[in-house]
């Protein structure tokens, strides 16, 4: 589904005609809490969710905070409910499962550590356990009440913040902001905060943490490119072709994909021909065939903790 552009506008007839829908919808998913029995853990579960719809970088944060409790000595256990994905209740092998088996996602998590796919959040924590996990990281699950959590963060676009505010389908909400709030531990803004968000929580909720950090190309950093062309498949393609121009490259032609997209031969014909650097995502290069990979550049943009300390305390203190 295409984004509509009402969802960027307060006020606006479509949000009007559509806000009791929306309103249904938060219902929806608060009444969703109040009926269920979740799963408790024997280990700590965090949960990287988000209630603005598409590209705010849940799986980017995913993995960097994989990689901190790695470094703190944890035996860190993804779990990814698998979009769209033909199998469930596995153990991603990324020499055996395709994307098409196990999500895109779910690839890019198990190139970090052991990951589970399944849309039943308690048996996914339960298979973790089995396998040693001392923490289990849950990408998505926000709205999800089936798992007891130990730390919940918002995950937050800072380009995009909440767009008009609005529930779905009369915005990019899944539930108001003030409801989601009050099951969060921690915001985390992705990048820097261009919609004055933060203000808009602290009012809301004066003491949540509000966590920062940013999405930096290793390569582009390294081995700088000056003209190429960008392709993308992700939530918000337009993030991963300005976060280019931003260190300086020149965009000759962008090609955007839906999100999840399985790509075809016929859809990188006209990308192949362009004689130059042809740039894609992480999440992108993962449904590509090793063929078409020998041409492309896969730009590796890691989440990147801001304030640190900040990160370490908040981590520590939420895992106790």
């Amino acid at each position: 589904m295409k984004k509509p552009a009402f969802w960027d506008k307060k006020g606006t007839v479509w949000e009007r005609l559509l806000n009791p829908l929306g309103k249904l919808y938060a219902y929806s998913v608060r009444r969703r809490f109040e009926r269920s029995l979740p799963y408790q853990p024997v280990v700590p579960v965090i949960c990287v969710g988000n209630i603005a719809v598409g590209g705010t970088g849940k799986t980017p944060v995913c993995l960097a905070l994989g990689e901190w409790f790695q470094r703190h000595g944890y035996r860190v256990v993804f779990l990814n409910h698998g979009y769209k994905s033909r199998l469930q209740n596995i153990v991603v092998d990324r020499a055996r499962h395709t994307a098409r088996d196990v999500s895109d996602e779910a690839l890019l998590l198990a190139g970090q550590a052991p990951t589970v796919v399944d849309r039943n959040r308690g048996r996914g924590v339960a298979t973790a356990e089995k396998m040693g996990a001392d923490v289990i990281i849950m990408d998505d699950g926000f709205q999800n009440p089936s798992v007891i959590k130990t730390l919940s963060l918002l995950v937050f676009d800072g380009a995009k913040g909440i767009g008009n505010g609005a529930c779905l389908p009369a915005g990019p909400l899944r539930e108001p902001l003030a409801q989601g709030l009050k099951r969060a531990d921690g915001v985390v803004m992705v990048g820097a905060d261009q919609t004055k968000l933060t203000e808009q929580i602290q009012k809301i909720a004066p003491q949540m943490p509000v966590l920062s950090g940013v999405l930096k190309p290793v390569q582009l950093m390294q081995n700088p490119v000056s003209r190429a062309i960008a392709f993308a498949g992700i939530g918000r393609p337009e993030k991963f072709f300005n976060m280019l121009r931003s260190y300086g490259v020149s965009l000759d032609a962008t090609y955007v994909f839906d999100d999840h997209h399985a790509y075809q031969a016929s859809d990188l014909t006209p990308i192949l021909a362009y004689d130059g650097p042809i740039l894609t995502t992480t999440k992108d290069a993962v449904k590509l065939w090793p063929a078409a990979l020998e041409k492309i550049t896969v730009v590796t943009a890691p989440f990147v903790f801001e304030n640190e300390p900040a990160w370490d305390a908040f981590l520590k203190k939420g895992i106790q």
